[in-house]
């Protein structure tokens, strides 16, 4: 539930400037389609006639894969939105119960820690989770035929725990802050479940109609984002209600509507045999780690200087950007004193300032070259963030917070775009498949270190201000990273041959690969 997921509509522009990736993508993906069994094609015909005669054609797309992805992503929209107000309500409750809300400086502590910190400690604990089970998660779908079974049980207990949480009131709020800290785990297993159908998607139709349906599927999130957002604000500004009362009816309306969604989603996707054989001496709480550490052997000895430098770039970025979304909640309710109207409306002037921001990283990168253009993004970022962080500083700066707001979107719409196109470009012909799990581990690592020093800096009494400056680290890390790399048409001509794969040493990594190792990773990496 990080910040980069509203804004995945932003690469509609860049697919369009650049065809060729997006040919690149399907040829390789194609390939790996040959892993599916003639029984799991056999029964995906009658699944989807029988899917026909039970709901209008004019809810699904060409296939039922791709249908039950685009719901997949309507139902993502609501959770990430009524996330907002449920932290805002966490906070607050915590505050009632200490008796100090709106007195940041005297409030105490409450369970060890301050307030403040609460849903930064959240995060922390989220990202833990995901760096250590993710790889395990991934080995069960990749090496058993449970992959549609570990969707529907995850969609259901996520459900489940945003329909508990209506019930977060004074008395239960720590109860339900534990609970969030675990379903922001669940949420990415949905979506890892969700995105192992994406290569199968893409080898069932034509490029020209993936290329549409690729930006549906984010115009969808992006749109149900909107939507929850100016619902919320609406029913908060008539009802006049308070932010824990917001919160509730947040958490109900998502129950229903993610719910809803849920149901059409796994109803369309299909049931799958497993992708692969477990290696043999090779257990599954292993065999996602074994991969990740061949994956890194194999980027070091080959390609140290291109993809090698990005990934390890990638996450420490990842991290500074993606925790962008749980300081600023923290920080707009604490030193600005916005309630859940005013978040709601400051993320929505975020959420539609991204799309001018995915243009501009287009044009740009057509200007100069994707790699020149992703390090001015960071720098400028990074002052961005200075900046921001030292204005905003008491409750009257109410009027310029919805002003950075403005210029964080289209910052945060200018950085994913171009990330994507990097990746897409710079990979080895014939891993993408397998190197887009591994990018999706990178981002996924070191999520939960900013929240934690953010919330150690609160708990040592420093201001906040520098607890959201500090995220500039990370991203400054990583900008180191990428300036080192190869320039931009070097990068190129060394993806064109594939090293991992012509090395003697690697052929057992490789045969790993073919067998459809790690394929459910693909693009997700344009999603924690």
């Amino acid at each position: 539930m990080t910040s980069f997921e509203i804004c995945n509509s932003a690469t509609t522009s860049i697919r369009q400037s650049h065809p060729t990736v997006l040919v690149e993508h399907h040829q390789a993906t194609t390939s790996s389609s040959s892993c599916s069994s003639n029984n799991g094609n056999y029964d995906t015909i009658h699944i989807q006639k029988r899917k026909n005669c039970c709901i209008s054609n004019k809810l699904r797309l060409e296939t039922n894969d791709s249908t039950g992805f685009l719901y997949q992503h309507c139902a993502s929209g609501p959770v990430i939105m009524s996330n907002i107000f449920l932290s805002t309500s966490l906070i607050t409750l915590a505050e009632i119960q200490l008796g100090c809300r709106g007195d940041e400086d005297n409030c105490g502590t409450i369970y060890g820690f301050k307030p403040s910190s609460l849903i930064a400690l959240i995060a922390t604990v989220s990202g833990i989770l995901s760096s250590f089970l993710l790889p395990f998660v991934g080995a069960i779908i990749d090496y058993t035929p449970n992959r549609h079974f570990v969707g529907v049980i995850s969609s259901a207990i996520l459900v489940a725990i945003q329909a508990i949480q209506m019930y977060t009131v004074e008395s239960t709020w720590f109860a339900m802050s534990i609970l969030q800290a675990i379903n922001g785990f669940i949420y990415q297993v949905v979506a890892l479940a969700s995105y192992a159908y994406l290569p199968e998607i893409v080898s069932s139709i034509d490029e020209k109609t993936f290329q549409w349906y690729s930006s549906l599927y984010y115009m969808a999130m992006f749109g149900h984002e909107i939507l929850f957002l100016i619902v919320m604000a609406a029913i908060a500004v008539i009802l006049q209600t308070d932010d824990v009362v917001t919160a509730q009816i947040s958490q109900g309306l998502d129950t229903v509507v993610t719910g809803g969604y849920f149901i059409l989603t796994w109803h369309y996707f299909t049931r799958k045999e497993a992708k692969a054989m477990l290696p043999k001496d090779s257990t599954l709480c292993g065999a996602g780690f074994q991969q990740v550490f061949r994956t890194s052997a194999g980027l070091y000895r080959h390609y140290p200087s291109t993809v090698g430098r990005f990934f390890v770039g990638c996450i420490f970025a990842e991290a500074g950007i993606n925790s962008f979304t749980t300081v600023s909640v923290t920080y707009v309710n604490e030193v600005l004193n916005f309630n859940s109207t005013q978040i709601s409306i400051l993320f929505l002037i975020v959420l539609t300032c991204t799309i001018p921001g995915s243009y501009f990283a287009n044009w740009l990168a057509d200007k100069t070259n994707p790699i020149i253009a992703f390090k001015l993004q960071i720098i400028t970022f990074i002052m961005l963030n200075f900046v921001g962080f030292l204005i905003l500083n008491n409750p009257t700066k109410e009027f310029a917070a919805y002003i950075m707001g403005i210029f964080w979107g289209f910052w945060i719409g200018w950085y994913y775009p171009l990330e994507k196109l990097i990746y897409s470009m710079i990979v080895p012909k014939g891993q993408e498949s397998e190197l887009a799990g591994f990018f999706l581990y990178c981002s996924q690592i070191l999520t939960f270190l900013p929240p934690l020093v953010f919330a150690l800096m609160n708990e040592a009494g420093i201001n906040l201000k520098w607890g959201g400056i500090h995220l500039n680290i990370y991203m400054f890390i990583g900008l180191v990273f990428f300036h080192f790399m190869l320039p931009w048409r070097e990068c190129l001509e060394v993806a064109k041959v594939n090293a991992m794969r012509k090395s003697g040493t690697e052929e057992q990594y490789d045969d790993d690969n073919d067998a459809g190792e790690s394929h459910y990773f693909i693009e997700i990496a344009s999603v924690q």
